[in-house]
């Protein structure tokens, strides 16, 4: 098959691309990047075309769709601190992007994957969340919002995209996807303990580090993205995640632990990380019931999950 990912050289993006690659298909990858392809990506082959541009590039986008026999739309400003930074572009991304791509495959007749993420539900208390459950958000005076108001956008475009002109789309909401070539930068948690582990550096947990997440091991996502494109049913959201929920405080002794390092873990209060006004959701897991419907069970515990990610930052150190 020919594929067309946008976002296809950040994290799921990339690993997905060498999935589909080794798998035979061709893939063709739109992303904006600035240095270009990633060295991930670069030896690939012909299998790959790689092609920088932005997803809110109309007729570059439409051309790309046309010319794919699916399309899986990945494209974003990704996590609630990038979010918060670049607002403007990140929601300019968000709904922009994904208006071009439903445009253009419903023009070409052509089927979706629209990359959504757990922070549609905010702040819902009651967990595992399903996915008809309310979502709950804070007021618009607070920025940690600006995330889950562009993917909640997003959804409600791609499903009036459905109703209103037979568009072909599947929705699947990742939870906190973790996995090698993440990086510490980009403000993700488990990367920057990792390096902060390596270095001896203090581990920081935000607040008490009572709050909650599950962590995907970026293999599983993959599979459970894979499972709803090709199994789930139309126009309906899919929870893509791991099965352990697990404390802030209890990820940072774990990271430590697996890591043998010295390390103090140390509490951070959440206005000096994020700002006065930053509101954090307390807990976030998932219920798993509709995509192990379609055969997904994930297959990474946590901790196996980690001690990927530690041996593949500690190869890499070795290679600097």
């Amino acid at each position: 098959m020919r594929y067309l990912v946008t976002g296809g050289a950040g994290f799921v993006g990339t690993h997905l691309t060498v999935r589909l690659v080794g798998e035979g298909h061709r893939v063709t990858v739109l992303d904006s990047r600035p240095d270009g392809c990633p060295p991930v990506l670069a030896g690939l082959g012909p299998g790959l075309r790689y092609v920088r541009g932005s997803v809110t590039d109309t007729v570059l986008v439409a051309k790309l769709v046309a010319e794919a026999d699916y399309v899986i739309h990945l494209a974003a400003v990704v996590g609630v601190r990038l979010a918060m930074a670049r607002g403007v572009e990140g929601l300019r991304v968000g709904y922009l992007g994904t208006e071009a791509v439903l445009d253009a495959a419903c023009r070409a007749g052509r089927e979706v994957f629209i990359a959504s993420s757990s922070a549609v539900y905010g702040k819902v208390e009651a967990t595992p969340v399903a996915e008809e459950a309310d979502t709950v958000l804070g007021p618009t005076s607070r920025p940690s919002w600006l995330y889950s108001v562009g993917k909640l956008a997003e959804e409600h475009l791609a499903l009036a995209y459905a109703r209103e002109r037979g568009a072909r789309v599947k929705i699947g909401r990742f939870f906190n996807v973790i996995g090698p070539h993440q990086m510490a930068s980009s403000g993700m948690v488990v990367p920057s303990l990792v390096t902060r582990a390596l270095r001896g550096e203090p581990l920081l947990v935000y607040g008490d580090g009572s709050q909650t997440r599950t962590f995907c091991y970026v293999d599983d996502a993959v599979e459970g993205l894979r499972a709803v494109a090709e199994r789930g049913e139309a126009a309906a959201p899919y929870n893509i995640g791991g099965s352990e929920e697990v404390t802030m405080l209890e990820l940072a002794r774990r990271v430590k632990l697996l890591t043998g390092s010295s390390s103090p873990v140390e509490a951070v209060p959440y206005a000096l990380a994020f700002g006065p006004r930053f509101e954090e959701t307390p807990r976030r897991a998932p219920n798993l019931a509709r995509i192990c419907g379609l055969g997904y069970a994930p297959r990474y515990s946590l901790d196996e999950a980690l001690s990927r990610i530690i041996d593949h930052h500690r190869r890499s150190a070795g290679r600097e």
